[in-house]
């Protein structure tokens, strides 16, 4: 006889107005140079970012009813010549780090935008030191579209 390590329940879900609580405590573990540039929550839900045009779904990762992670899915206008998507903002809680949660959400992402938005292609970022979600997406099937070079000016 083997022994088995208990399954625990996990459940991805769209984020409701409701959940910015854990949606602000996820984006203070981000390691994103960006991550400290304020977003209004609120706009987030149903509403159109008049700048992209785009929508924004948020997918939670829910271990045992703990929200643990998330994914953040832009939609392109339903007008749009190309259906793409784009994958922002993939954060695990570092005590739930290495477990598969940004595999599993990131799958479900792909799944959601494929099945129910019909979407051509989903696009990513991800910073170059960040070799764990570079080795993720690519083992997930995205392909390195092009490099970028960020520069500044100190003054």
């Amino acid at each position: 006889m083997t022994d088995q390590l208990p399954t625990k329940t996990l459940v991805i879900r769209i984020a409701t107005p409701e959940d910015i609580v854990h949606i602000d405590h996820l984006d203070s573990f981000s390691a994103s140079p960006t991550r400290h540039i304020h977003r209004e929550m609120h706009k987030y839900f149903g509403s159109v970012d008049p700048s992209t045009h785009e929508h924004t779904i948020i997918f939670l990762v829910e271990v045992e009813g703990e929200v643990v992670g998330k994914a953040e899915l832009m939609i392109p206008p339903q007008d749009a010549v190309q259906a793409i998507g784009y994958v922002k903002r993939v954060i695990i809680h570092p005590d739930h780090r290495g477990k598969g949660y940004a595999r599993n959400v990131i799958e479900h992402t792909i799944a959601y935008g494929r099945d129910e938005l019909k979407l051509h292609a989903i696009d990513l970022h991800v910073w170059d030191q960040n070799t764990s979600a570079i080795r993720l997406y690519e083992n997930l099937g995205f392909e390195l579209q092009h490099r970028e070079l960020y520069y500044r000016l100190s003054l």
